[in-house]
């Protein structure tokens, strides 16, 4: 199975996106004068998790995901803050969060030698796009498609259909999406009719019930077998 077009997932596929969140929250309580510990983390975790599923599942706008978050986290916490300075402050942290996972930079730099490469991403425009000029990785990507700019968000086939237009790609068969998420990467992938591979580091089994996973690999290197 070798590809020659790429989609390539950001969080947690590329980026370190826990480690980024965490740091990110962490410094934007603080400025409002908030210690956050593990009781708040998994709060904010529980909330914002749950809202990018209902992003996934159409039953949420990404604009008023930035805000919903943190209304319910600091209503959680009985906090006299405004959920939206809280958020701008977030936002503006995350954006400066740029933490590479190990072998990442490694296997774009691999990809981009023989491969179209497009990352596309469910995340905020503001946030993706800082991270990225950040990241080192712009010499080896030849397209990045956020789902803020585009009005449509992983899983809907739409997005990743963009994806292929804006690197060129009328032939699915050259195309491979790789990423994290079962429920939003591979079920883009899916939808879309192109072939995938699950980026499984936890060895988490799989479900069996996607044909579109073609592959599963537990590291990043494991990928480049398919250039």
């Amino acid at each position: 199975m070798k590809k020659t077009v790429w989609i390539m997932d950001a969080d947690m596929t590329l980026f370190d996106f826990r480690k980024a969140e965490a740091v990110a929250l962490r410094n934007a309580c603080g400025r409002f004068g908030l210690q956050v510990g593990e009781a708040e983390e998994q709060l904010y975790h529980r909330v914002n998790d749950a809202l990018w599923k209902q992003l996934e599942r159409g039953e949420v706008t990404q604009a008023r995901l930035r805000v919903q978050r943190f209304e319910q986290f600091v209503q959680a916490l009985g906090l006299d803050l405004s959920p939206d300075e809280l958020g701008r402050a977030y936002t503006r942290e995350l954006g400066e969060g740029c933490y590479l996972l190990p072998q990442a930079l490694g296997l774009m730099q691999a990809l981009h030698k023989k491969c179209t490469v497009c990352i596309l991403t469910n995340g905020i425009a503001e946030i993706q796009t800082r991270r990225f000029q950040l990241s080192g990785l712009r010499p080896y990507v030849d397209a990045l498609v956020i789902s803020e700019q585009e009005g449509c968000a992983k899983p809907d086939p739409r997005i990743v259909e963009r994806a292929l237009q804006r690197v060129g790609c009328a032939d699915k068969a050259r195309a491979v999406l790789v990423g994290d998420s079962l429920t939003s990467d591979m079920r883009a992938a899916q939808n879309a009719q192109v072939d995938g591979i699950w980026y499984n580091p936890d060895g988490l089994p799989d479900p069996g019930d996607n044909p579109y996973i073609r592959a599963q690999v537990r590291q990043l290197d494991e990928l480049r077998q398919y250039i």
